[in-house]
């Protein structure tokens, strides 16, 4: 239910909050929309192995000193090894079977892991100590955070190196061809297995860097996973199968749709307002943003 219209002051603080958080959002979600690209697999537990991530920066954090982003660094090659092995293991078996199989295998997978981090760290909220959690800049009566800040030109910096590799590197011809045509890559020479691997296991290393970011500004729990996978999938979902630009896009609108529902809706149903975008976004654009999405 409506309460009031709210201030041009306020709306404007949720709009840099939420294009700030949408950056965020968008780097998760590029992550998963170039596996599917890739490998046409929707990974259901895509928010829980970005949650194992977060605990890991919680980790690093309170044992060993390292700041949010400096353990990111330290958990992309231990991410990028538990991507491969994910890989290897559990995704290769099922790719060509049916989505609907591929589906119950990856949710299988997020309960396996959240049950396991239940066990390890329990239920309670985890966060880390970081220098600079509570600064922020004043312009105006806006504020802006700077956690907030970093992590999305962090994001933004971390999204312009993905799309510069894709389109200026051998190996990003490669991953594009696989994308396009895995036959006609094959026929041309491309390992398409091994580029599979490559690519899953490098979405997956991406994940420590969104998880250092939000790690410096939030909390984490074992549903936590649940949340960013919903997430993840509507952002990917509503920017096109498979479209990195649209997944990108997704992102940003995605936040800030959440950040300008909780303004304008001061009440628990406020989340409804993202469904309902969605929803709208999905029956005018069933294609994606830019129309450029797969139906698969």
């Amino acid at each position: 239910m409506m309460i009031g219209m709210p201030s041009s002051e306020l709306l404007l603080q949720a709009v840099v909050s939420g294009a700030l958080m949408g950056g965020i959002y968008a780097l998760i979600a590029v992550s998963l929309a170039l596996v599917f690209g890739v490998m046409r697999v929707l990974n259901f537990a895509h928010g829980d192995l970005l949650m194992i991530a977060m605990y890991g920066i919680v980790v690093l954090n309170h044992h060993l000193g390292l700041s949010p982003y400096l353990a990111a660094l330290v958990l992309v090659p231990v991410m990028g090894l538990f991507g491969a092995l994910l890989f290897l293991t559990v995704i290769r078996p099922v790719l060509g079977s049916t989505p609907l199989m591929q589906a119950q295998l990856t949710i299988g997978v997020s309960f396996v892991i959240q049950s396991a981090v239940l066990m390890v760290f329990g239920a309670d909220l985890l966060n880390t100590n970081s220098s600079f959690a509570d600064m922020a800049y004043r312009i105006g009566g806006i504020v802006i955070g700077v956690p907030q800040l970093a992590g999305f030109v962090v994001s933004l910096l971390v999204c312009g190196l993905l799309s510069a590799f894709l389109t200026m590197t051998e190996a990003g011809h490669r991953i594009r061809a696989t994308a396009q045509d895995p036959g006609m890559a094959w026929l041309c020479g491309v390992d398409v297995k091994r580029t599979q691997l490559f690519v899953f296991a490098g979405c997956i290393a991406i994940l420590a860097i969104p998880a250092g970011c939000l790690m410096t500004f939030t909390y984490v729990t074992p549903s936590a996973g649940i949340r960013l996978s919903l997430l993840s999938l509507l952002v990917v979902v509503l920017g096109g199968l498979g479209d990195l630009r649209g997944a990108f896009a997704g992102g940003l609108i995605i936040g800030l749709i959440e950040s300008l529902a909780a303004a304008l809706l001061n009440n628990p149903a406020a989340p409804s307002l993202t469904y309902l975008v969605f929803g709208a976004a999905l029956l005018l654009r069933p294609r994606g943003l830019f129309g450029r999405g797969s139906n698969a």
